[in-house]
């Protein structure tokens, strides 16, 4: 929904121009304000915003009069609040005086505040959509009525079955399945590729009518013709015939990095309605498609170390309280390990701090070839990396660990023009059913402490002995 207009009014001047940021980046049209007395003068500036952003606590008007204000002077537009945790009640209240939602400031994450700017302009558009067909309604006839009918729920299920989804593979299944609902067709199929011409998607769907041989020419149309045509700026025609005897209605998908196209097919000619309805799903498809993989970006740069691209302390958190709980429901083994590099200090005094992050990329990159793929490699802070091992026992973990250490040891770093090799210290915790996550953290950071108090490079568990 790239181009509304949106007021937003925070008094945290940092939270304001990181929001202002976001949402200018995602399309939209911003009005920044960082006092009540500077939104009342965006609204009369503006006379209507398509969705406010509303912060509770102003240093002059307060969230809730401002809300009121608005809600009198155009009460088609949606508002956001922020509020923190203190604040919960006024945002009952607001919720009360017609706001869409609220969010919490200190869990707010980026791609959250997205799913319910959509949600909201959403709604905002369908009451305005629903009005324009009470008006039809009233001056239509009873056939074209129906008909209007039937396509305005067709394209909000659009927005409701797109949104949903968070996995390629569940938005573009959701589109095939629209597409198919939408328009009798005798064959339909959508493809994508990625930047180097492999295909990332491809499925079809066909009336039992079909014969094997209009399958494979639609498929190998799509296909071949995809590789021919989507450098083309034209639209396809409707009624287009590049299977004998068959209408067809095909789209370009443009979603970088990925392209592809959409494409239904029949016996009988579309109608210019069903090619416009069409383009309405390829479009939304497409929208869809390039927001997931944005949201996607977003969320890999949100939970990924700046430094080491490993997974961040907050990340790490989320996901061993996670793991925890699937352990003490299920009765699962789980370890983790704490590595420390040794002697760190030393090589940021002696060869200065860019060395010092050479050697913790270094470190990184090889816990991230070095672990299993179900296995979390973190960065905990400093010198400090945390991995967790779903589904691993103790005595397997502290394997896992000294290979680690071996390997980490044995590891060389480029040093000016020679190399220099660290060593770190490893402390291994396993869960039992009494822990939390913090817990589980006090025992390996003390089986840590441990292996550092005996001459460090080393192994130690929470009651082991030294490997």
């Amino acid at each position: 929904m790239a181009g509304e207009q949106i007021l937003l009014v925070d008094d945290d001047p940092d939270l304001l121009a990181l929001h202002t940021r976001f949402l200018t980046g995602q399309g939209y049209r911003v009005a920044p304000a960082a006092s009540g007395a500077q939104a009342l003068q965006a609204l009369e500036e503006q006379g209507e915003f398509h969705l406010a952003i509303l912060d509770l606590m102003l240093p002059d008007v307060s969230g809730l009069e401002l809300l009121s204000h608005l809600k009198q002077r155009s009460p088609d537009t949606e508002v956001i609040m922020f509020t923190g945790y203190g604040g919960l009640d006024s945002a009952l209240s607001a919720l009360r005086l017609g706001a869409y939602d609220y969010l919490v400031k200190t869990d707010l994450r980026l791609p959250d505040l997205q799913a319910v700017l959509d949600r909201a302009l959403e709604r905002r558009s369908l009451a305005q959509a629903n009005r324009e067909l009470l008006a039809n309604l009233q001056q239509a006839q009873a056939e074209l009525v129906r008909q209007r009918a039937h396509e305005l729920t067709l394209i909000r299920r659009i927005g409701e079955t797109l949104a949903r989804p968070r996995t390629l593979d569940d938005l573009a299944t959701g589109l095939l399945n629209l597409v198919r609902e939408g328009l009798p067709a005798l064959v339909l199929g959508l493809t994508l590729r990625g930047v180097d011409g492999e295909t990332v998607w491809e499925d079809y769907r066909h009336q039992d009518n079909l014969t094997a041989e209009a399958g494979q020419a639609f498929r190998d149309w799509l296909q071949g013709g995809l590789t021919e045509a989507m450098g083309k700026e034209d639209a396809c025609p409707v009624n287009k015939r590049p299977v004998p005897n068959q209408a067809m209605l095909w789209e370009k998908i443009d979603a970088a990095p990925l392209t592809g196209a959409v494409a239904v097919a029949r016996d009988e000619a579309f109608t210019p309605e069903e090619a416009e309805l069409f383009r309405i799903f390829a479009l939304q498809g497409e929208a869809a498609l390039t927001n997931l993989l944005l949201f996607e970006e977003v969320k890999g740069l949100a939970i990924r170390d700046d430094l080491t691209s490993l997974y961040n302390f907050r990340y790490f958190w989320e996901m061993l309280n996670h793991h925890v709980e699937l352990s003490r429901r299920y009765g699962e083994p789980l370890s983790l390990l704490f590595l420390d590099l040794d002697d760190f200090k030393r090589v940021n005094d002696t060869y200065g701090h860019l060395q010092g992050d050479l050697v913790l990329k270094t470190v990184a990159a090889f816990l991230r070839q070095a672990v299993r793929q179900a296995d979390l490699a973190c960065r905990y802070g400093g010198e400090e990396y945390a991995v967790i091992l779903p589904q691993t026992p103790a005595a397997p973990a502290m394997g896992l660990g000294e290979r680690l250490r071996a390997g980490i040891a044995a590891t060389p770093i480029p040093c000016g023009g020679g190399e220099m090799f660290m060593t770190v210290s490893v402390g291994v915790g396993s869960f039992s059913p009494q822990m939390d996550g913090a817990a589980l953290v006090a025992q390996a950071d003390q089986a840590l402490y441990q292996a550092k108090q005996v001459g460090k490079n080393r192994v130690m568990g929470a009651t082991s002995a030294p490997l």
